[in-house]
Formats: C-alpha cells, structure tokens, sequence
C-alpha cells in the first residue's frame, strides 16, 4: 500500500518488515529440526489418539492456569511490587523491538560461514505437480548464480524471496541450460527484473520463439552474455569453478537438438564435486559423446543431478556415465508434464530401474517426492538436507 503512493517509501516499509519476518522464519526453521519437534500422522489411528491426548492434556492446563490465575492477582496486588514509570517502561520495550530487530537483520545480513549451498528448487504452477529444473548456488564469498527456472515465474520467485534478502534484485550470474520451456520461462522473468553480472547458454541452431525473447531481452538490457561449449571454465568467487563438459562446437544437428545440446556443468569446490547432467541424461548422442570425448576423472562427482521425463525411460548409456561418475547421490529433478499426463493426473515422480540405482553408491532423491533440496559444502564434507518451506 506505500508502494502504491511512493515506491521508495514501499521498500523502506518492507526493510522494517522483512528482519521481523525473516526473525519468525529462522524460529520456525530451527524449531522445526528438534528432536520430535512434529509427528506425521499419516491417517493412522495411534499417532492421531497420540495428537488428540496432547492437545486434550494442554487445553486441561490451560483451564488449570486460568482457574487459578485470580487468586494468584489477587495474592499479587496486596504485595508491595516496584513498578517502573510508564514512560520508562515503553522506552525499554521500545528500545528491546529495536534491538531485536538490529539483532535478527545483521544475522540475516551475514554470509554463511564459509559453507557453499547448491539448493534444486521445487518449483512449478500452482495447483500442478512440480515442473522444470531450478538451482540456485551460493557460494562461501557471498557470489550468487542461478541454473535454469523451471517453467513458472511466480513459484521461482516465490522460492528466490525465501532465500535471497529482499532488498537483493541482482545475480552474479544466470545459466541456461536447454531453451526447453521447463527450463526457460522463469528465467526469463528473472533476466527480465535483476540486474546479472553474466548471462551464458550453449545457443541454438534453430531458435524457438522462447530462446529469441530470451536474447533480445539480453541485449536490451545490456546484460554480459557468453556462449560456452567444452572446455570452457567459469569461475564464480574465489573457490567454486564450472567446467564445462557439453555441448561441443559446432553444436549437433538432429530432431532432438534442445536434448543434444544441453549444457552440461560441472561444479568443483572444496569438498564438493558436482556433475549436472540435465536433460542431457535423455539423449543418447550426449551421453555417448561425453564418454568418448571426456576423460573418467572429469566425470567423477559426489552429486549427479538428471532430469527425468515421466514416461520416458533413461538410455542404457546414462548408466555408463553415472558408473564413470561413481557418485554417492543421484539427485532427480522433472520435466514439464505434457497436456495428457497433466489431464490423468500422473505423477512427476519417475520410476527408475535397478540398473540405474545400482549405479549409485549410496541414494537417489526426487526433488518431485522431497520438494526442495539443499547441498551445503564446509570445503571438507558436504551434506544434504531437505530445506524447510516457510511458506507451509
């Protein structure tokens, strides 16, 4: 509403609002990962008698509290009590509002202490099942980067305010994967509004109408743009580098060139090595490409990261490059669902072969099952968590 009569005087308003917001958020996020903090119930009859007797036994303690609350005023007011002046007791409860505030907005202010985070964003239109790939990175100096946008602008949005101040509308640097529309609609709204200090993408042999909005939007906002193919590196801060391992140049040729060509990255840090495959993990030339053209070493990561398709069976070659990657997670993020699948009501889950699940040495997460999903790095191990919604 005071945006509405003066724009600078909305986001003044909204620098007061976020660290008190941003307070309750951390509460909630911290409370929530307590030993029996919830307990699902899950439609089951003991876990719900177990809900029903909690809840029964607090409202008896309140009632218990509240009976015997004024004779407790009453025992209280013959006491002699030292009161403070009213004035003085709003200064100090002033002075206590603001001090929490300063407190919480310098927590929210400092970087993470040297952790990297890679966070696959569970995105898609509302109402629908997750759809498209979205990966945010952060890194231990504060550097920003953004890896695709699933196909829904208001739900990428939504999951960037949760994990980027509010004041912040700029990113060190944006990736483009595929120009698939699972990939490209929401990044294209975020090129659109923040200001990016590098745009990079593989091109296209034939530009659909999406890919040419997606550059004419580029260049006249006069971002930085770079094309990459295999071979080139791009480092983001100090510590984290980006190989890239696909597409080569010139780019192939085929009826499936938007799979043929995807990006393919691979994320080396202190205590993390990071292979996202993308939706080249459904194309068998890519694939067989980088078996022959990359050596094994190059191909080794803790953390794979594929797109799956809902009724489309990986190639037999990805089992090759997840062999050659030896990773202990395999982390599954889905494709858009076509008008049919979305008609049916099928799933965005995807059913994996024991083939391919033997490829990995230790798990195979779905972000369509988990929602989001985060990899923090401390330069010595990394860990995987599943981040806490506030928005739920």
């Amino acid at each position: 509403m005071a945006a509405l009569l003066f724009m600078p005087l909305g986001i003044v308003c909204g620098w007061v609002a976020w660290p008190l917001l941003w307070y309750v958020i951390a509460a909630v996020t911290w409370c929530a990962n307590l030993h029996w903090a919830y307990m699902s119930t899950d439609g089951m009859s003991i876990d719900a008698g177990l809900c029903w007797g909690y809840y029964g036994l607090l409202g008896f303690c309140i009632l218990l509290v509240q009976r015997r609350w004024p004779a407790q005023q009453s025992q209280q007011a013959h006491s002699p009590q030292f009161r403070l002046p009213q004035h003085t007791r709003r200064f100090v409860l002033a002075g206590t509002a603001l001090l929490i505030v300063l407190a919480t907005g310098a927590s929210a202010l400092a970087a993470p202490a040297g952790k990297l985070a890679v966070t696959f964003l569970s995105v898609g239109p509302a109402n629908q099942e997750p759809q498209g790939e979205a990966i945010l990175i952060r890194t231990q100096d504060g550097k920003t980067a953004l890896i695709d946008g699933g196909m829904d602008a208001v739900s990428l949005s939504q999951a960037l305010d949760t994990r980027l101040p509010s004041w912040q509308r700029s990113l060190d640097m944006v990736l483009l994967t595929t120009p698939r529309k699972d990939h490209l609609a929401g990044v294209q709204d975020v090129v659109s509004r923040f200001q990016i200090g590098k745009v990079v993408d593989a091109g296209e042999l034939h530009p659909n109408t999406g890919y040419t909005l997606w550059r004419r939007t580029i260049a006249g906002r006069g971002l930085p743009y770079a094309q990459a193919h295999q071979g080139a590196t791009i480092t983001l801060g100090a510590q984290v580098t980006l190989q890239i391992l696909w597409p080569v140049s010139p780019l192939h040729k085929s009826s499936s060139e938007e799979y043929d060509n995807t990006l393919v990255l691979r994320l080396v840090a202190p205590g993390l090595h990071l292979l996202l495959l993308g939706t080249t993990a459904l194309s068998r030339y890519a694939l067989a490409g980088l078996l022959t053209t990359i050596a094994p070493d190059y191909l080794q990561a803790d953390v794979v990261q594929v797109v799956g398709e809902t009724g489309k069976s990986f190639p037999a070659e990805l089992n090759a490059v997840l062999q050659a990657a030896h990773p202990a997670l395999l982390v599954i993020t889905p494709a858009a669902l076509s008008a049919r699948q979305r008609q049916a009501h099928l799933p965005s889950t995807i059913a994996l072969t024991q083939q391919l699940s033997d490829s990995v040495t230790d798990q195979v997460v779905q972000t369509s099952q988990t929602g989001t999903l985060e990899i923090t790095s401390d330069k010595h191990t990394w860990d995987l968590q599943q981040a806490v919604n506030p928005n739920v």
